[in-house]
């Protein structure tokens, strides 16, 4: 058993006793959830009826807004794509280097005058809420039945780049040669050095300017440039690095910690075991062989991938679509080693959602995690909202600044098989409750995230042709 497996199997505290598997205890809620087994099911409605026995028995009548501040009691961070972490893991990071990202310094003024933003407070629980997941289990039962298909008409779309498959990593290396990519145990010593324990990126090309230096110890690398496309293009991925940024806000220093979403999104979608089940491209599915009734059941069967691939194709034919789906929980404080915060997640909607939304398969990756201040240094409510997602949407920005090229112009990356496509990695999806939807979208409490309905007429109709939010 190795250690990753054996430290997976000490966590596993809670054991279902419908159908005897083992989870964390977030595990078995989330299984509970989201199962679609008859026994589980029968047990998480057992539950449920305790539950609410035991909420009517009580004399303590319930909040009817439940706290959108973060929990108070910070939750262990429990794992992802890249298995479990220790201590160490937390305390190594980069600092982030302006000359490799060619940003400025992320300064937020308190005082900056944009829409008011509010934070929502959310009405309790539907008691009509358990029959409604029922139903859309019900539905999604259906859904499982035989559809017939229809592809995308250009066959161009999703098809791999006219090259040879790309070799692993590993046999890449030459044999017996464990310090490849680079030419020797002293350059590999040279480039660690440079990048975990050097005094900055401008020192360290500074250094290697000195003449016949580079020359003499044999380097591969002749600035810190070459040694980033080394590291970029020549080594596996298998668990990028942090990256601390500081942000200035109101004359306050906040850090935040963020991975490259390009690298996470080469590890996802490169991962073998995977590499039989990735979407390539859309899909039509209908109920019916006249093709009158759609049917939506996978993200590649939606009409956004449908319409974007007809929009890339257009532009540049022969795109992969890498749909980027994030997630977080600001009212959820997780801690990181040391650091407490909250986490934002991402994961590829290539991947099947009955792959995505097992917990077990950890096919989440831990992109970010954000301050977690209240900014109680600012007195002002108001102002302090704003400051608050201001804060959300820079830090935001950052981390998914790189797609704004790669989704437009691609990127040649593998999948698991080897077989490389140009790959355009696109921000299609973020997933969140209520506050954090007005969040992302800048709405105010009580209106609609989604569409530009009146204030007044929320819920009084389910009409589906509202035009969207741009």
């Amino acid at each position: 058993m190795t250690r990753k497996l054996r430290n997976r199997t000490r966590k596993a505290t809670e054991q279902c006793e419908a159908c005897k598997y083992w989870f964390t205890p977030r595990g078995l809620a989330l299984h509970l959830d989201n199962t679609a087994r008859t026994a589980c099911v029968a047990l998480r409605h057992a539950q449920q009826q305790a539950r609410e026995a035991e909420s009517d028995s009580d004399a303590q009548p319930p909040s009817s807004a439940p706290s959108q501040t973060p929990s108070s009691t910070p939750q262990p961070f429990e794992g992802d794509f890249f298995g479990d972490y220790a201590q160490e893991d937390w305390d190594e990071f980069d600092e982030y280097d302006p000359s490799r990202h060619g940003d400025s310094p992320m300064e937020i003024d308190g005082d900056e005058q944009v829409e008011d933003w509010e934070e929502e407070e959310v009405p309790a629980e539907d008691p009509h809420a358990a029959a409604l997941r029922d139903a859309q289990r019900h539905v999604h039962a259906h859904l499982r039945a035989k559809t017939f298909r229809v592809p995308f008409p250009d066959a161009r779309a999703g098809q791999p780049l006219d090259q040879d498959r790309q070799p692993s990593a590993y046999k890449k290396s030459e044999p017996g040669d464990p310090y490849h990519p680079f030419a020797s145990k002293l350059d590999w010593q040279v480039a660690r050095w440079a990048k975990m324990r050097g005094p900055g990126s401008t020192a360290v090309t500074e250094l290697l300017e000195i003449e016949h230096l580079v020359e003499l110890l044999g380097l591969s690398f002749k600035n810190v440039r070459e040694l980033n496309a080394i590291i970029d293009n020549d080594l596996s991925a298998s668990r990028p690095r942090f990256i601390r940024r500081e942000i200035i806000v109101a004359g306050e220093a906040f850090e935040v910690f963020y991975r490259d979403i390009i690298a996470c999104v080469r590890a996802l979608y490169g991962d073998p075991e995977f590499s039989g089940i990735l979407v390539f491209t859309p899909e039509r599915h209908y109920a019916d062989v006249d093709q009158t009734v759609r049917v939506y059941f996978d993200m590649h069967t939606g009409r956004w991938w449908w319409e974007t691939q007809e929009k890339l194709e257009k532009e540049k034919p022969g795109a992969t679509i890498i749909p980027i789906i994030i997630s977080s929980d600001k009212t959820q404080l997780t801690v990181f080693g040391s650091k407490t915060a909250y986490p934002v997640y991402m994961t590829i909607g290539n991947l099947p959602k009955d792959i995505r939304r097992k917990p077990r398969r950890r096919r989440q990756i831990l992109l970010a995690y954000l301050p977690s201040s209240r900014l109680d240094h600012i007195t002002s409510k108001a102002a302090r909202r704003r400051v608050q997602a201001n804060l959300f949407h820079t830090c935001m920005s950052t981390i998914l600044k790189p797609l704004r090229q790669y989704g437009i112009e691609g990127i040649s990356m593998a999948s698991g098989d080897g077989v490389v496509r140009r790959c355009h990695p696109i921000f299609a999806m973020y997933i969140g409750d209520y506050p954090e939807q007005l969040l992302v979208t800048c709405c105010k409490t009580g209106t609609c995230p989604k569409c530009n309905v009146p204030r007044a007429e929320l819920g009084r109709s389910t009409e589906p042709d509202r035009p969207l939010r741009d």
